[in-house]
């Protein structure tokens, strides 16, 4: 079987001041990216993780890396209360393990520029995506928008399009964009009230 890019997403609890620091170290020591998103409304709004891609070729692998990590985190203070993972959107039917009491679904991430942002939150609520931040890089006129989709590659390809094309309307420049497929994700609630889609 092919080997495949599965990107994982682990996400810790509450993060101090203090301990920032030391995330970082612990998640530069594992070769994995620190991330502190902050939502732009919900339930959890500020949600530290440690991410990593890992290549291999299927999601039980994926899986013992991410157990592997967690227990790292646990160790150094930071224990995991979610873990998500995700393959390439145009990968989304490669992955033969997932499992049959999990309903997968996409996500688009596009890094947008803006001056107004009450008016990027306006148009996001007409598209159904959502806003939020990496706290870590202190940029101030970032944002990402979200796109989560359950239903097939199509219907999320019309989305992202219609998305799109609002945003290049309404003048904020697209300077990343990213398209996953989520096959695992052990805590979805933390979503609550930052995702309706």
């Amino acid at each position: 079987m092919n080997s495949i890019p599965f990107e994982l997403h682990l996400t810790i609890h509450g993060l101090l001041t203090a301990d920032i620091e030391h995330f970082v170290s612990c998640c530069t020591a594992q070769e994995a990216k620190p991330m502190m998103i902050e939502l732009s409304r919900g339930t959890y709004i500020h949600q530290p993780m440690m991410n990593k891609v890992v290549i291999t070729s299927s999601l039980q692998e994926a899986l013992m890396d991410a157990t592997m990590l967690s227990g790292i985190l646990q160790t150094s203070g930071f224990p995991v209360k979610r873990l998500k993972i995700e393959v390439p959107a145009d990968q989304f039917d490669a992955v033969p393990d997932m499992s049959a009491n999990f309903t997968p679904y996409f996500e688009w991430h596009g890094k947008v520029m803006y001056d107004n942002v009450h008016a990027l939150l306006e148009c996001c609520a007409t598209y159904q995506v959502h806003l939020s931040r990496n706290a870590l890089k202190q940029e101030q006129t970032t944002r990402f928008v979200t796109l989560r989709e359950f239903g097939d590659i199509n219907i999320f390809q019309q989305r992202i399009n219609k998305l799109s094309a609002a945003l290049n309307d309404g003048g904020w420049t697209v300077i990343k964009q990213q398209s996953e497929y989520c096959i695992y994700d052990n805590n979805i609630i933390l979503d609550g009230g930052w995702l309706t889609q």
